[in-house]
């Protein structure tokens, strides 16, 4: 095993093979000719103030044991340029000057390499290509502690290889969509990893879909590219990351949410921003149902407000084995660059609760919602007839008002905050009738304003749904009167009174004395009696109207005048051939 020392002289290469050697130029002018080979099974150290130009093919192999077999070292002072080739089968150690003109680098080894420098160099490549057989971290080229580039007319092929930055960045200045390329077969990905904060970056200047293939071996191997499609051609600089971890474990608690998600994806996340620029942007992140789970959303931790909120990433869509979601025209001005995949709850249903009457039924609530079914749930005072799970139900309702609840059941078990409604109740009709009329029929009248429907019980067995209707009963007795009336809405109120008649005796409670020829005395109807003693006073003890013959009746005057409108007071003591009648109750007068 030889090193090999170039004297400081030019050294013009055609095609040469140096076996297991390590090259020190020691600064020697070194061109290599287009067209021309060289190939060192070993290492080259661009050392000294070489200036190396290479415009053919330089192979470096790792057949030797020598330490730095296989490694392309430009040391401090050096100058490499030209537009050839190097294959390097172990490191790029750039610690100088390197000119990429259109040259190409294949970082082809088997065992892990890595792009470093002596004195942090960061190197801009033209064509950077990863090939190779390894598996495992020996699949991996790796940036050593410096930031590297692909030029503006530069590609980056990472073929089915991981290209790790480490917690640096890789840049790739090229604005054509296809600057940069991997394998996409699935166990087969070739991506880039990092870690914080490390990122992969690319440049922009189209309205094209622009490839981030972010992944990571760290923990479960996962392929999770992001795609970035700028909506205008201004340029822009967009840099992603793959976290390949538990948003909690880094700061970014999955429990702190603004309430739109139920659950975010525990596996992994995204780290996403754009550096430079101002172009509305397409958000797409790439997910496995298989491995990952469904996703209905994606989330962006605010550093504002310390949350995950939602994206409101409203496309879905597959891409190969992928499911994706989209968030459209994202515009980054939130802080924070930290993305999630998301399980986004249902709209809050927005519900109708309708004006009800105590103590009905056949009542309809219903909603306006996204969910694909709904859970109602009801206070004491309401039960559902029909309809639970769907976006209205029919209910009975009894007394009092209490807000109802309805939340819209999601996918995967995420279901929406609960919408709510409080039902105002619709005062039924307050109930009024009076009661007139001979020995034969008595007449019922209904003062019930606003009624629709009517249904009389008399006390008797009978009943009667006309508004105002006329009974005869069938002999004396004590009958209690039941009226219910409904309102044109469904509600409904009920009165009764309890009218006594007793040996034909019928005494009316109301009077309304204004000369209509309806109601305008009081007047007890009777046959038979033998004595009649009546007194009528008012709500102070006075008498107002005083009778000994059942012929007489009461005009709802006093001394010519009439009296107020209210409540009298009558008593009644009488005798029959048979039987002594002591009677007393109360009088309504309506002037």
């Amino acid at each position: 095993m030889r090193k090999i020392y170039l004297i400081a002289l030019s050294i013009l290469f055609i095609n040469y093979v140096l076996q297991a050697q390590i090259v020190y130029t020691n600064a020697a002018l070194v061109k290599v000719n287009s067209g021309a080979i060289v190939w060192v099974n070993g290492g080259i150290n661009v050392s000294g103030t070489t200036a190396f130009s290479n415009d053919g093919t330089v192979t470096l192999t790792k057949n030797s044991t020598l330490p730095i077999a296989g490694t392309f070292n430009i040391e401090t002072g050096s100058i490499v340029s030209g537009n050839g080739t190097y294959n390097v089968e172990q490191d790029w150690v750039n610690s100088a000057t390197f000119n990429a003109g259109s040259s190409q680098v294949k970082l082809f080894g088997n065992t892990q390499q890595f792009i470093t420098s002596n004195n942090a160099t960061a190197t801009t490549f033209n064509n950077l290509e990863l090939v190779g057989a390894g598996t495992g971290t020996n699949r991996k080229k790796t940036l050593q502690g410096v930031d590297a580039k692909t030029g503006n007319t530069g590609n980056l092929l990472i073929n089915d290889r991981e290209l790790e930055t480490q917690a640096q960045t890789f840049y790739v200045l090229n604005t054509a969509v296809n600057a940069v390329t991997n394998i996409t077969i699935p166990g087969n990905e070739g991506f880039v990893s990092s870690i914080t904060p490390g990122t992969f970056s690319r440049q922009t200047n189209t309205n094209s879909v622009y490839v981030f293939p972010t992944g990571s071996s760290t923990g479960v191997l996962r392929y999770r590219p992001v795609e970035l499609t700028p909506l205008d051609v201004n340029p822009n600089t967009y840099a992603a990351r793959l976290n390949n971890t538990d948003a909690s474990t880094q700061s970014f608690d999955r429990t702190l949410t603004d309430g739109s998600e139920c659950d975010l994806n525990a596996l992994y996340f995204h780290s996403v921003n754009r550096v430079s620029g101002s172009s509305l942007t397409d958000v797409r992140l790439f997910y496995s149902t298989a491995s990952d789970g469904n996703w209905s959303g994606i989330a962006q931790w605010q550093t504002g407000n310390t949350l995950w909120n939602n994206m409101n990433a409203l496309g879905s869509g597959t891409s190969g084995t992928f499911a994706t979601r989209t968030r459209s025209g994202w515009n980054f001005v939130k802080p924070g660059d930290p993305y999630i995949l998301s399980n986004v709850r249902p709209e809050i249903p927005i519900v109708n609760c309708p004006s009800l009457c105590e103590n009905s039924t056949n009542n309809v609530f219903s909603l306006t919602g996204t969910g694909s079914s709904y859970q109602w749930t009801f206070p004491s005072n309401g039960t559902i007839i029909s309809g639970q799970g769907s976006s209205s139900v029919t209910a009975s309702w009894s007394t009092g008002t209490s807000s109802i609840s309805v939340i819209a059941i999601g996918n995967s078990g995420c279901n929406s905050l609960p919408g709510t409604c409080t039902p105002s109740l619709v005062l039924p009709p307050p109930v009024y009738f009076i009661y007139t009329g001979d020995l034969s029929d008595v007449g019922f009248i209904d003062q019930t304003n606003g009624g629709a429907q009517w249904n009389w019980s008399f006390g008797d067995g009978t009943n009667s749904s006309s508004q105002n209707p006329l009974h005869t009963y069938p002999g004396s007795g004590t009958y209690t009167v039941i009226l219910i009336v409904k309102d044109a809405r469904g509600c409904s109120n009920s009165s009764s009174q309890v009218i006594d008649i007793i040996d034909n005796i019928v005494i009316p409670n109301v009077i309304s004395p204004n000369n209509d020829g309806v109601n305008d005395i009081f007047t007890i109807k009777s046959s038979g009696l033998k004595t009649y003693d009546l007194v009528i006073l008012n709500r102070w003890g006075n008498r107002i109207f005083t009778s000994t013959s059942p012929n007489d009746h009461w005009d709802g005057k006093l001394n010519g005048n009439s009296v107020p409108s209210g409540v009298y007071f009558y008593i009644l003591n009488a005798t029959s051939p048979n039987k002594e009648f002591k009677f007393h109750g109360n009088v309504t007068v309506f002037n």
